[in-house]
């Protein structure tokens, strides 16, 4: 198997997976409302708004229901942007930046809403999401967002040093904010959980059907597949993310696909799980070389994080140095058992926001979630579906505007993810605490 399957066969999800989704090939011709590409977050969110809005609906993936990053992320559904809400507004404007902010801060919502209608087995846990700031800029950025999503009514709270190690079970941080809207869950059940509730819905989900080549078919689109299938929609929609192929000529260039590698212990022990992360929050950092993770509610430790800087698309790459990491920050899993390395593509945009792109008449493209890809994946959907139907959504349409230098994109992730390790030394080095006990 090749390395961006075996990202997907050999993570944690497929093991403790709900059942999977059983989808059949694509044979012969049908018609319908609208063909979507991809059946990830994104796919299926489309399919399901819009099947429950009466739309005929065909989902196409080229593999199996969620075998992208849908199916291989780090489980959390993380509130916000990248860009903070001023940026959004200069962004936008003042009237749209304030819609698309009031509608990523609902993002999180929209995904536990889904869950509870549907009755989605997910795991899905509500302990807020806490980001561990380290360094002087750090404290600055999570500084930044308490302020700014606090000012947009967001339950976000400041923590000094102290109240981030209580919160963490590590002095490893030197400050943090918690944001009362996040969450985590089991992504790959998430993910069937919604194909089932699009299918019920009246969806037509396909699997091992790969789109190959699109043509306009009068006023609307004719997709055919790798195996001679063809389906006839009026709309399209690719939901392709991080895994965008040629299908449609230079999109893929569009967004900078980069390898997120993970990894998971055995259950721990009782005493070092009560241990770490006694509150159950999922958390990321502040840092240039940012790790994620968690505890599950079998109790395992599970990280995540970049790869190899000069080779950083590799899906199955090396783990050590996020194990390696792991104990930096919690000294008690030296001696955890890890079980499972598997591995998945984000994929970052030029402007660290989502797009929502404009191929053409009746034609839209959903991608560049920049690590953010279940709570803004499962609203780019609905948005989508939204934008079919004749609504004014809150994210604008935009055109096509690919990488410059899209072909040397793999020395520029290198050189990113480099200079960041040295960034983030130099930062730790210069940081103290003041009198509060948050570090300047």
């Amino acid at each position: 198997m090749d390395s961006a399957g075996n990202g997907f066969a050999k993570s944690l999800w497929v093991t403790t997976a709900e059942p999977a989704v059983d989808a059949p090939a694509l044979t012969g011709g049908i018609d319908a409302d609208v063909v979507v590409v991809g059946a990830g977050y994104t796919g299926l969110s489309s399919a399901l708004h819009l099947a429950e809005m009466g739309q005929s609906v065909a989902v196409l993936e080229a593999r199996e229901i969620a075998w992208g990053g849908s199916g291989r992320n780090g489980a959390h559904v993380n509130p916000g942007w990248k860009v903070l809400p001023s940026a959004i507004r200069a962004m936008y404007g003042k009237e749209r930046g304030g819609r698309v902010v009031r509608s990523i801060d609902g993002s999180c919502d929209l995904v536990f809403d889904l869950i509870a209608r549907h009755v989605i087995e997910c795991a899905p846990r509500r302990a807020p999401y806490l980001r561990g700031a380290y360094g002087k800029s750090g404290i600055r950025e999570v500084e930044n967002w308490v302020r700014e999503w606090g000012e947009a009514g967001a339950p976000v709270a400041l923590k000094n040093a102290a109240e981030t190690h209580e919160l963490m079970g590590s002095t490893f941080f030197h400050g943090g904010m918690e944001d009362a809207r996040g969450g985590s869950l089991q992504p790959l059940s998430y993910a069937y959980g919604l194909a089932r509730a699009a299918m019920k819905a009246g969806a037509r989900l396909y699997a091992r059907s790969p789109a190959s080549t699109v043509a306009r078919d009068g006023t609307g689109w004719s997709v055919t597949t790798a195996g001679g299938a063809k389906v006839r929609a009026q709309y399209l929609l690719l939901a392709t993310n991080g895994y965008t192929d040629g299908f449609w000529p230079g999109l893929r260039r569009q967004i900078v696909p980069v390898a997120s590698l993970q990894s998971a212990t055995a259950p721990l022990a009782d005493d070092i799980r009560r241990a770490i992360l006694p509150g159950g929050h999922h958390v990321s950092d502040t840092r240039n070389t940012m790790v994620y993770f968690r505890v599950d509610e079998t109790g395992r430790f599970q990280i995540g994080g970049r790869g190899n800087p000069f080779d950083p698309c590799r899906q199955d790459g090396d783990t050590h140095h996020l194990r390696a990491e792991a104990v930096r920050i919690f000294p008690a899993l030296k001696d955890a058992n890890w079980e499972f390395d598997w591995g998945g593509l984000v994929a970052m945009t030029k402007s660290h926001t989502p797009n929502l792109v404009e191929l053409g008449p009746n034609a839209y493209a959903g991608l560049g979630y920049c690590g953010r890809g279940v709570a803004m994946g499962t609203m780019m959907g609905k948005q989508m579906a939204e934008l079919v139907m004749g609504e004014d959504v809150p994210l604008p349409r935009e055109k096509m505007a690919p990488f410059a230098f899209h072909r040397f994109r793999n020395a520029g992730i290198a050189w990113h993810m480099i200079s960041g390790r040295f960034l983030d030394r130099l930062d730790g080095w210069r940081s103290g605490p003041d009198s509060k006990g948050m570090w300047r």
